[in-house]
């Protein structure tokens, strides 16, 4: 049996994670946020708070109004809810792009990601798309619904940004840090019960970093009857003609993406920018992962050394 005075360490390291996490993005944190991480039950709520207030007794956080953050600054709070207050219509439009999305062939699951499925609108807002695809067929979506994008959409990713498609034997993201974990945490599952459900479930290895969060199953918000347009064109494709649709789009995407971006980056990092392979298709030019890692360890190392703190690491 675990001590009391580990079990208030770990909520202690939880908390500060949780905060340093937020602070990368200029947000204040509020309860709820951090009891995805910590709270299964009233006593583990009791425990959290305590941490806390423990914490900001100590001012190595500060609380403002119902909110928490590294700094006592009430613009925090402000932009927070000036983020949550604009996110509920951004969230309507989510729903309407992404039934269109669920209409597209091959689609098998779409969740949202990135701010929104925090409940948080940021400062140059876009809606990010997680995709479940059939598998084979990955390449062939994606260049479908990147030519509805150009041709219907203007090229424009402020309501349709779909940066990362996986298919749907290939559901285990092979990539394991707070960053994945979050994003993964906070997914909002729209289309396609089953398949995120089975998404969850290959990637268990998140309850290392918000345990909670998995212990109730979460359902999908569009539901819709077969189309007939879909499956004739997933029947019409399914031969040989669809199997080399699938390759000609991966490759052309591959030379693409190497010819416009190959020079910025290491090997190592275009690699791991521009995943493409036939089970999953990852397009992150700005290496958002790598900056906001290497931010979140350092002020994980400042705050242990200023105020003499052992945050735990997660061991995924």
């Amino acid at each position: 049996m675990q001590s009391d005075t580990h079990i208030f360490q770990k909520h202690l390291s939880i908390i500060l994670r949780t905060i340093v996490y937020y602070d990368i993005f200029d947000y204040s944190v509020h309860f709820k946020d951090i009891s995805i991480a910590c709270v299964f039950s009233e006593n583990d709520k009791t425990l959290c708070q305590n941490a806390l207030d423990y914490l900001v007794q100590k001012k190595v956080i500060f609380k403002i109004f119902d909110y928490y953050a590294l700094k006592a600054d009430p613009l925090l709070v402000e932009k927070r809810l000036k983020g949550e207050a604009e996110a509920k219509g951004w969230m309507k439009k989510a729903k309407q792009y992404s039934r269109i999305i669920s209409y597209f062939p091959y689609v098998r699951g779409v969740s949202l990601s990135g701010s929104l499925s925090k409940g948080i609108i940021g400062d140059d807002p876009d809606i990010d798309y997680f995709i479940i695809t059939e598998p084979n067929r990955l390449w062939l979506t994606r260049a479908l619904l990147t030519a509805f994008k150009k041709i219907f959409l203007l090229n424009s990713k402020r309501y349709f940004c779909i940066n990362y498609f996986i298919d749907s034997k290939n559901l285990e993201i092979e990539e394991k840090n707070i960053f994945t974990a979050t994003e993964i945490a906070t997914l909002v599952p729209v289309y396609g019960h089953t398949q995120n459900k089975k998404f969850f479930e290959q990637n268990a290895w998140v309850k290392n970093y918000y345990p909670p969060y998995f212990t109730n199953e979460r359902t999908t918000l569009l539901k819709h009857k077969d189309i007939v347009f879909k499956n004739f064109l997933e029947l019409l494709l399914k031969n040989k003609i669809g199997d080399r649709l699938d390759d000609f789009f991966m490759n052309i995407t591959k030379r693409f993406w190497k010819t416009k971006f190959g020079n910025k980056y290491s090997k190592e990092e275009f690699e791991l920018l521009f995943k493409s392979k036939k089970h999953i298709s990852k397009h992150h030019p700005q290496n958002f992962q790598h900056k906001v890692l290497k931010q979140y360890a350092e002020k994980i190392e400042e705050i242990s050394e200023k105020y003499n703190i052992v945050i735990e690491e997660i061991k995924s």
